[in-house]
């Protein structure tokens, strides 16, 4: 595996089946082989943080969310070809004080959001995402709708009201998953977005992920030391300590693999094994862990 940093500080990577893409801090963008190598030097398209974005076969899609200004942009960017530096914030201030357009650089298609998104996920080559007070929409790679619905309700939380954010949108043998930060999970028709059912799940802190992989179910990511754990939805969940917040996870081998806040950790036979870690992971890919540095180091759990 190629032993190059990034050149920035990471939050996350989106990944893909043949290329992912690592996310910056402060909308940092590069394309990353398969293993993880970077493809090319990173570039910043659009002068905002990206909140969330998924990786297609041909594309990259996602969300930057300015709020200083008020600004959400969703676009897809190419994955051949070369990206370039967009604007700046100056630019983007302008923009805003004029009314006028900028978009991210080099993108395919782009759209000037009404409300603020929350979460991105992809299913069949599709694109689900929702938005803030509005709904739930599909659309194609093209940007072209294909239904939209109302956010589901969960009565249990319905207090909380517009503070329970969605955070994760997973297509799953049931049909698309939508999570809320409160533990409320409902399941969508891929069809029409019709609401198939709902439940709310006892966990005893916010979600701030969820993964699903065939064989494993599914791993929620809690905001503290605790991971949930669920064969199927709407079994009860088994919430286990893991010794800080984890970040990312993948299924191997018929085991959870997880980094997070200075520990990497598994679950094997039931059981949680962590190891120290120096810096934070941010990412796990190919037996490898991104840090927060841009570097690559061992798994090591």
């Amino acid at each position: 595996m190629d032993q190059r940093g990034l050149g920035f500080p990471p939050c996350r990577i989106d990944r893909g089946e043949e290329m992912h893409v690592a996310i910056g801090t402060q909308g940092e963008m590069a394309k990353l082989g398969p293993t993880g190598e970077p493809l090319d030097t990173f570039t910043r398209p659009f002068p905002a943080p990206i909140l969330d974005g998924v990786t297609l076969a041909d594309r990259w899609v996602g969300f930057w969310v300015e709020r200083e200004f008020g600004e959400a942009r969703m676009a897809a960017l190419p994955l051949q070809g070369d990206w370039i530096d967009g604007p700046g914030r100056d630019d983007l201030r302008l923009s805003s004080l004029a009314d006028s357009d900028i978009q991210p650089a080099g993108a395919i298609w782009h759209r000037i959001l009404d409300a603020e998104p929350m979460a991105i996920g992809s299913v069949e080559g599709n694109i689900v995402f929702s938005t803030l007070g509005g709904g739930i929409y599909m659309i194609d790679s093209e940007a072209k709708e294909i239904w939209r619905t109302q956010h589901p309700v969960w009565p249990e939380i319905l207090d909380i009201g517009v503070q329970d954010l969605l955070v994760s949108i997973v297509e799953c043998p049931e049909g698309i998953a939508v999570w809320s930060q409160a533990g409320g999970v409902a399941v969508l028709d891929p069809s029409d977005g019709s609401l198939l059912s709902f439940w709310v799940l006892e966990l005893g802190d916010k979600v701030s992920n969820a993964i699903y992989a065939e064989g494993g179910g599914w791993l929620l990511m809690l905001h503290g030391g605790t991971i949930g754990l669920l064969e199927d939805i709407g079994k009860r969940p088994e919430v286990l300590e893991t010794g800080g917040p984890v970040l990312d996870a993948q299924y191997e081998g018929e085991e959870w693999r997880w980094t997070g806040w200075r520990h990497d950790g598994r679950l094997s036979e039931g059981r949680v094994f962590t190891t120290y870690r120096e810096g934070i992971g941010i990412a796990i890919l190919e037996g490898r862990v991104m840090t927060n540095d841009g570097e690559w180091s061992d798994y090591s759990a």
